[in-house]
């Protein structure tokens, strides 16, 4: 499967509006994933290309450009990788796709089924979305299905997936599956 270039301007157009829940989830924990932990540790890894999204002159950004053999991603991932943290609150319009993903995560199934499940990272904060396994909107969830759809076409993407899935396999965890999406 060769390298596809991925159009992020449309996953983000698709994502703009789209929301786990009809309210605002960060009323049910002040905002947790949405801002800076006092020791300004939490971010989310960029796909490759995702960076072209941002100026890297953002007030709200920390950029940090990492080597993805040290951070554990799939050799098929150049150097760098970009991590980024939150300063202050974004601009919703402007959130990378982790964030925009999150609480699910894709899991690839040796056949190639597609699982979105709740995220099982270990997290330093309680999701309430992910702890108490809350319902999300159904075009929320059908939207985030598409663009992992949309970015599995990418072999860097699809690499990352399944290694994730086969370390989640091999650690024993049993993912919360909100969606199944057979391969096509």
């Amino acid at each position: 499967m060769p390298v596809k270039t991925i159009d992020y301007q449309k996953l983000y157009n698709i994502t703009d509006m789209q929301t786990p829940l009809e309210d605002d989830c960060g009323k049910l924990c002040g905002k947790i994933c949405c801002r800076p932990d006092k020791n300004n540790t939490l971010g989310v890894y960029l796909y490759p290309g995702e960076e072209d999204m941002f100026t890297k002159e953002e007030d709200w950004l920390c950029w940090e450009q990492r080597n993805p053999v040290e951070d554990d991603f799939p050799a098929s991932w150049s150097n760098p990788v970009y991590f980024i943290r939150c300063t202050k609150p974004c601009p919703r319009k402007h959130r990378p796709l982790n964030c925009r993903f999150f609480p699910l995560a894709p899991h690839l199934l040796k056949d190639n089924t597609l699982l979105l499940i709740y995220e099982t990272l270990r997290l330093p904060y309680k999701c309430p979305l992910i702890k108490r396994k809350i319902p999300l909107r159904k075009d929320f969830i059908d939207t985030v299905a598409h663009c992992w759809q949309e970015l599995l076409k990418d072999q860097r993407v699809r690499d990352l997936v399944k290694m994730d899935s086969r370390e989640r396999e091999k650690e024993g965890k049993h993912p919360f599956i909100v969606r199944t999406i057979l391969p096509q």
